[in-house]
């Protein structure tokens, strides 16, 4: 900030340098009052140090005005790189506010899908929200899919404790009865 500022007041001082008519070589001269013959021929009133002078003071302004373009492009490029690190944070901040959103929403609606017993796969298909708007919309889903209860495979009654019939004792009886034989 503190360098911001010393570039402007430099570039201040050295533009009114600049648009001081009286110091710019490249400023049309003024025109002379009718009768007064002043030409550049005529170098020779100003004597030695007058030109001296006055070659002086031109090189000295072209010099200020150098250094002010140099100080222009310096401010240019100190303000065009903050202004893109600005920029850079703005949308990067944005993103994440994005994505912060979704996976909100996304939790929400799983969260929803859970407590209505919903399987995870169509909770991507809950619309709303709100979580008032999930619920009803969980509800209308359940309507119309009907309740999802796990699908448990059919005991077998051959294993375990359970079963038809005496079990035999032995292997021999096991492969007696499993053959037929009695």
């Amino acid at each position: 900030m503190h360098r911001k500022f010393i570039l402007r007041r430099n570039l201040a001082r050295y533009e009114t340098l600049a648009d001081d008519p009286a110091t710019d070589p490249q400023a049309t001269p003024p025109t002379p009052p009718a009768g007064d013959d002043h030409s550049d021929d005529d170098k020779g009133t100003l004597g030695a140090n007058g030109l001296k002078a006055l070659e002086a003071e031109r090189a000295a302004n072209k010099a200020s005005k150098k250094q002010i373009a140099e100080l222009q492009a310096k401010l240019k490029e100190y303000e065009d790189a903050n202004k893109t690190e600005a920029e850079k944070t703005a949308e990067r901040l944005a993103a994440l506010e994005k994505d912060n959103a979704a996976s909100r929403s996304r939790a929400e609606r799983l969260e929803v899908a859970l407590d209505k017993g919903l399987p995870k796969a169509l909770a991507a298909r809950l619309q709303g929200s709100t979580r008032e708007e999930l619920e009803a919309d969980a509800d209308e889903l359940l309507k119309l899919v009907g309740e999802q209860k796990p699908a448990s495979p059919k005991p077998d009654p051959s294993q375990g404790h359970g079963g038809a019939g005496e079990k035999p004792t032995s292997m021999e009886a096991a492969i007696a009865a499993a053959l037929g034989a009695k």
